[in-house]
């Protein structure tokens, strides 16, 4: 669990402009990235990521990542700290510009146009896809990362009218 994470929101007018940001943030948040230790292990034939270019290969050799033999058994892809990250991160989860059309007709109170984007920038030292996942409700599941899809970034265009 992290130690703290919230949300901070903002709202800004400027005449008939009006501009709302949207952050959440966690911080301080410890996570099993096992997707990382099935993609990095070396010890089966699944793909494994360019960080495995860099795995021991002589005697000699300053690396951090082992020798991939199959079957691991040296045991240097169980569960380990090798594989806990900092889940720490700052996300720009919204940002909404719209405005205000004045009218001054009895039947139409009023038009707005609007165009917002959802998770534009996440800033995060973490390895995984995306820092902001649940690989399940239950608690035992928690802070496991499984390689779920990341949450996808978004664009919305709209008009509303109040009538």
């Amino acid at each position: 669990n992290p130690d703290l994470y919230g949300n901070i929101f903002s709202r800004m007018n400027y005449k008939n402009w009006t501009l709302d940001i949207g952050l959440n943030y966690s911080l301080g948040n410890d996570v099993y990235n096992y997707y990382r230790s099935q993609l990095e292990g070396g010890s089966n034939f699944f793909n494994q990521t360019t960080a495995m270019l860099n795995r021991w290969t002589m005697d000699g050799q300053n690396t951090n990542v082992p020798r991939a033999i199959y079957g691991d058994p040296r045991g240097n892809n169980r569960f380990s700290d090798r594989w806990i990250e900092d889940g720490s991160y700052l996300r720009l989860k919204l940002v909404q510009l719209s405005y205000n059309i004045p009218l001054s007709l009895s039947w139409l109170q009023g038009v707005t146009v609007w165009c917002a984007g959802e998770n534009l920038l996440t800033f995060s030292k973490y390895l995984g896809n995306d820092p902001e996942f649940s690989a399940n409700n239950n608690i035992l599941y928690q802070g496991i990362d499984v390689g779920l899809v990341p949450q996808s970034r978004r664009f919305h265009l709209g008009i509303k009218v109040n009538l």
